[in-house]
């Protein structure tokens, strides 16, 4: 990762947390009428990847689970399938962020999976890759069910966008 990306990275964590944590302090109210009050809550992602570096974007179809440890701050799963060229797998734990309302933030280390490609004259690879992610979306809540946007940079071997909407049940 080079700096820029880590400075970016770096500020965004930054952010995230200190505004958390502000926010926490200034309210002690119960969570807003509408907010998820579920402690587990899992979600379909379906939407697509623009990799900057290849200059394509692709299709992408996801799930991911989070654990509440309170109102503002949650753990997760990930898992998401590129429909690239070489196709991509996608895995991760996150780390979730919920200062107010629907909004959430997160922030994740990746494991990519790359399927097989061929280079002339050699045998097909597969590849394994690390990145880190930092995302932001918002969560519309209807009773346990959830829709809204999600918007996600990978920084890695390769800088990608994700974007996409996701819907989701508080079990």
């Amino acid at each position: 990762m080079n700096n820029k990306a880590k400075t970016l990275v770096f500020t965004v964590l930054y952010l995230l947390l200190s505004n958390t944590f502000i926010y926490a302090q200034h309210n002690d109210k119960h969570p807003e009428q509408g907010s998820h009050s579920s402690k587990h809550h899992i979600a379909l992602f379906n939407g697509a990847t623009t990799n900057f570096s290849h200059n394509s974007t692709s299709y992408t179809i996801g799930i991911d689970y989070e654990y509440r440890l309170s109102e503002l701050v949650g753990l997760g799963l990930l898992v998401e399938y590129i429909a690239a060229k070489p196709e991509e797998l996608l895995t991760g734990v996150i780390v979730f962020a919920h200062p107010y309302k629907g909004f959430k933030f997160l922030a994740a280390p990746l494991v990519i999976f790359s399927g097989e490609h061929y280079e002339i004259g050699h045998e097909a690879n597969k590849e394994t890759n690390f990145a880190f992610r930092v995302g932001a979306g918002y969560d519309f809540h209807f009773g346990k069910l959830s829709v809204g946007p999600s918007l996600n940079l990978d920084l890695g071997k390769t800088e990608s966008l994700n974007y996409g909407i996701s819907v989701g049940v508080g079990l």
